[in-house]
């Protein structure tokens, strides 16, 4: 069908119209997070997190959950399917050395990985635990890997019994099912009954970092959202579900060097 000089006029102007509407829609990201937590709770904590980022820097930021460590760690090394992330230092270094992510914002302070015992053990020493029964949560995830650094020597080490999270590491050193567990020294005091055998160096908190994919702009969005959090309602309510105080300026810098950790993980 042939158009006439006047419709055809319309249909132009239609389509240019409808290019620069599609153009003012807000982009879509996906926010990808490990499974530190039960999937209920993760959904919880970060599906807020990805609502507050979506309200303050008007994009639409998509919660990408991955139910276990090695589905986790096949999704970061493929590198396609999401553009933000929220991860330990062994990662985020991984991220920006590997794949060019900038690091955007961090949680306030620094984060540890604590040896637990119960309260009737009579072990005081990492290697009293050799081929003893250790729950943690496999590598990439920073209990695991600093496990292996603390045992490093293969014919010496623990017999390690992994877990899904931390909290089932824990919940199975209470049920008697292990001798010990190694987890995150913030999960760690949630166990007040339980003896603490040594806590690992310090590393810089979780850390929020954005591919290529994710424009200038829009990380300036997200890195003032989080460095302004508390001063807003909201914020302070992602906040106080977070369990932080606040999160902090952060550069790729300060995560350099980290992921050297991840040697001898499988596909690093």
């Amino acid at each position: 069908m042939r158009l006439l000089p006047a419709a055809r006029t319309f249909s132009l102007a239609a389509a240019l119209f409808l290019g620069v509407a599609s153009s003012l829609q807000a982009a879509s990201y996906r926010l990808a997070i490990p499974p530190f937590l039960p999937q209920a709770e993760m959904k919880a904590q970060y599906g807020k997190l990805a609502e507050y980022l979506s309200k303050a820097s008007g994009e639409e930021i998509e919660l990408l959950l991955i139910p276990t460590y090695l589905g986790y760690w096949t999704e970061v090394r493929k590198g396609t399917g999401h553009e933000l992330a929220f991860d330990a230092a062994p990662l985020i270094d991984f991220r920006v050395e590997r794949q060019n992510y900038t690091v955007l914002a961090k949680v306030t302070g620094v984060i540890s990985q604590s040896l637990l015992t119960r309260g009737d053990s009579d072990i005081l020493e990492p290697q009293e635990l050799i081929g003893r029964p250790v729950a943690t949560i496999a590598s990439p995830n920073v209990a695991g890997l600093s496990l292996f650094e603390m045992f490093s020597n293969p014919m010496r080490q623990p017999n390690f019994k992994y877990a899904a999270h931390p909290r089932e590491a824990a919940e199975m050193l209470v049920k008697g099912q292990v001798e010990a567990a190694f987890i995150p020294t913030p999960i760690a005091i949630q166990y007040p009954d339980l003896n603490v055998v040594t806590t690992t160096r310090q590393l810089p908190h979780l850390a929020l970092a954005a591919s290529p994919a994710v424009p200038a702009e829009v990380r300036e969005r997200l890195r003032k959202a989080l460095l302004e959090a508390d001063k807003t309602p909201e914020g302070r309510e992602l906040l106080e579900m977070l369990n932080t105080p606040g999160f902090e300026a952060a550069t790729n810098a300060m995560y350099k060097g980290y992921g050297a950790m991840l040697k001898g993980t499988y596909g690093y």
